[in-house]
């Protein structure tokens, strides 16, 4: 069976985050799989399968200004090489294609992952709707749709109905777990902190930690430190949190996998405050890691990380610092017990399970295709998370 992939999220997203997710899934397919991918020519994606082939098209202008003179033409080739390439299936990596081009409807039949509903939730990031337009589009559109939870597949049924009949489950895996860990940055070496990793904007919730850690500062251990994992800072942004120099709040910008490894490894506990997400992926990289990990009471966290994790209310900013004093101070309950539970829990969402039920998936949309019905498809349960 040959999958086509539309690689829009390696032009969106050179790595990390859902591009992480999409090699993953590629990387792990059975080896009866022949994924083809078409994706940029300017700093194309590591993509490892043993019957793999890239197309590389191109996606920027020789000269950057000429951008929106020329995208009309790139997003006709890339048409054309896509339309072209024999496959089974195609599956978009993103609501839209290479060059921002909308997904059309082609011969064969077409997959959708559907990732969140974060932008509905929050339509301050997409004040034109032209986010969330892109979305439904692409769900109506879509011979069968791949919710990565439970939790997300619940609310676009809520939100569209109709797509319920062609809609399957299939969670993701860890990816560190066998990530080689580096050696831990001599100022944090025997000095106890709680990990913070992700972008610290809007609904990444890193305010209500950053407040919490702020009002716990005089009550802690004199060495006890906040380490946040992210985009660089800006100079406006360290003015209006108030950053301080005295080294008790780490910044570590675009940390290495094996950096990542050694951070949750070594941490007191890693924090997760978010109001929302589509998985929340590393609080299962924290869990395959050996990290308590404190998150927000969400339906799709309960669903992720179960009973294996500490939960509080993402608005309140008590429950945050009394979770981060006791973690800093050895006062979680029966912490032991609960990362030797994360660990097993995280031992069983694995990519080798999210491709194996990804090609059910595509296997069973192929053999049963047709234009005029989307297909309902049923995981098999031998292979979803425990």
């Amino acid at each position: 069976m040959k999958i086509l992939y539309e690689g829009a999220i390696y032009q969106i997203l050179r790595c990390g985050g859902v591009s992480r997710c999409f090699s993953e899934l590629i990387r792990h397919l059975p080896a009866d799989c022949q994924p083809a991918v078409v994706g940029p020519a300017n700093d194309p994606p590591s993509l490892s399968h043993p019957n793999l082939s890239y197309h590389a098209v191109q996606t920027e202008p020789s000269i950057g200004w000429m951008r929106k003179w020329t995208r009309e033409a790139m997003q006709r080739q890339i048409a054309q090489r896509f339309e072209s390439t024999v496959a089974d299936l195609e599956h978009w990596t993103y609501y839209n294609g290479l060059c921002r081009r909308g997904i059309v409807r082609g011969e064969r039949p077409l997959v959708v992952t559907v990732l969140d509903f974060i932008h509905e939730t929050f339509p301050s990031l997409d004040p034109s709707g032209t986010h969330v337009a892109l979305k439904h589009e692409a769900i109506r559109a879509a011979d069968h749709l791949i919710c990565i939870s439970q939790a997300t597949h619940d609310e676009m049924c809520d939100r569209i109905p109709a797509a319920r009949a062609k809609a399957t489950v299939v969670p993701l895996g860890t990816s560190l777990a066998d990530v080689d860990a580096e050696p831990l940055p001599s100022q944090l070496v025997d000095r106890p902190y709680v990990l913070f990793v992700g972008r610290r904007n809007s609904y990444k919730n890193f305010q209500v930690v950053w407040d919490a850690w702020n009002r716990l500062r005089n009550q802690l251990p004199a060495d006890a430190k906040l380490v946040v994992v992210g985009p660089p800072m800006k100079r406006r942004e360290a003015t209006d949190l108030n950053w301080p120099g005295d080294g008790s709040a780490v910044l570590m910008p675009n940390a290495s996998d094996g950096m990542l490894r050694t951070l949750y490894q070594h941490s007191q506990a890693f924090i997760f405050p978010s109001k929302s997400e589509g998985f929340g992926l590393p609080s299962l990289e924290a869990m395959s890691a050996g990290a308590p990990v404190l998150v927000s009471d969400l339906p799709v966290m309960r669903e992720v990380v179960g009973d294996c994790g500490y939960y509080f209310d993402p608005h309140n900013v008590d429950d945050v610092a009394d979770l981060i004093r006791a973690a800093l101070t050895d006062a979680l309950p029966d912490r032991a017990a609960m990362v030797a539970a994360g660990r097993r829990r995280a031992d069983s969402f694995s990519w080798d399970s999210t491709a194996q039920q990804t090609a059910q998936v595509y296997r069973q949309v192929v053999q049963q295709f047709s234009f005029h019905d989307p297909v309902p498809v049923t995981a098999d349960p031998t292979l979803c998370m425990a």
